[in-house]
């Protein structure tokens, strides 16, 4: 009984964990990026219970739950699925640029772990504005330095850096991860 509940509880988290990375990325415009959108599982007002006079047990309820021999094969459906959606990210959190045209140090790398090419765009939180955008960056691969897609005068912006991972074939998105980064224009 303890097993199927604790197999149970671990179903969940993974769908959970699932739900979460597939609707981390999604992209905002500057208007949306104002209103905090609710992302994961959907989330409902709770509501007064029915009034009835008495309670009754549905006569379809049948004792039991899940099989230990399909709750392994879900979890491992699940584990397979995560790991597939998984991303290690890795780059320069604080880059710095000489002026709004030089290169900075970026430093993106798709570490050889990761099992797709990626796609890294740095995007102003403050405005939604795109400022970087690379191309495919190969499995191994890295990114040391580069321009800005955008001029920015002297200052500090935070950004977020989103990490996509791309099917090389079709080139669709297959999943995304993103972290919040400082860059810093010295003049």
């Amino acid at each position: 009984m303890l097993r199927t509940a604790a197999v149970i509880l671990a179903i969940a988290l993974l769908v959970l964990a699932f739900c979460l990375l597939l609707k981390s990325c999604q992209k905002q415009d500057a208007s949306a990026a104002a209103e905090p959108e609710l992302s994961g599982a959907a989330i409902y007002a709770p509501r007064e219970a029915p009034k009835e006079e008495g309670f009754e047990l549905d006569d379809r309820a049948t004792e039991g739950g899940w099989e230990p021999e399909d709750t392994e094969a879900i979890i491992a459906d699940l584990n397979e699925k995560v790991e597939q959606g998984m991303i290690n990210i890795s780059m320069n959190t604080a880059p710095v640029f000489e002026n709004g045209q030089a290169e900075g140090s970026l430093m993106i790398v798709n570490e050889s772990i990761n099992r797709y090419p990626q796609i890294v765009e740095i995007v102003r939180n403050d405005t939604g504005e795109i400022i970087y955008r690379s191309k495919g960056i190969p499995v191994g691969s890295k990114i040391e330095s580069a321009k800005l897609d955008a001029e920015l005068p002297k200052g500090e912006y935070e950004c977020t850096a989103f990490f996509y991972n791309v099917d090389p074939n079709t080139g669709y998105t297959l999943g995304c991860a993103g972290a919040v980064i400082k860059i810093t224009v010295q003049s």
